[in-house]
């Protein structure tokens, strides 16, 4: 049997390392939530967050023109009281200024993406890394 959980952490991961959101429209369900402990409502709907998405990687792009700033998603395992270990991201951004690290979870439905967390707990200091870098 597939983890299909780990497969799309990959190809998220994937899609961070190259600014491409393109690589997510087949693996999101249409009910997809995505939140982040930094806004305060969901983005609720594929289509929603997509458009988020590409906007996000858009404004990276043209920022990397102007100064220097670094994006990269790494899988990871949490380690919890009552799961062994789970699979995540850690995304950290990197500018001239500071870097900036984020837990990534996902929850997915049969093969696809039902839900992605973006959060400061868990902490992503405290995440194991795995020193794989989707490409």
């Amino acid at each position: 049997m597939k983890n299909y959980e780990i497969e799309n952490l990959r190809l998220l991961a994937k899609s961070w390392n190259n600014l491409d959101a393109s690589l997510l429209e087949g693996l999101l369900t249409q009910d997809f939530i995505y939140e982040s402990q930094w806004v305060l409502s969901p983005l609720v709907g594929k289509d929603k967050f997509l458009n988020y998405l590409y906007s996000k990687f858009r404004a990276i792009k043209s920022a990397m023109h102007t100064q220097i700033i670094i994006v990269c998603a790494e899988m990871a395992f949490h380690k919890y009281p009552t799961v062994k270990e789970k699979p995540c991201l850690v995304l950290t951004q990197i500018t001239i200024v500071e870097m900036r690290q984020v837990s990534v979870l996902i929850q997915t439905k049969v093969e696809k993406i039902k839900r992605i967390d973006m959060c400061f707990i868990p902490d992503p200091s405290e995440a194991i890394l795995t020193g794989d870098i989707p490409k």
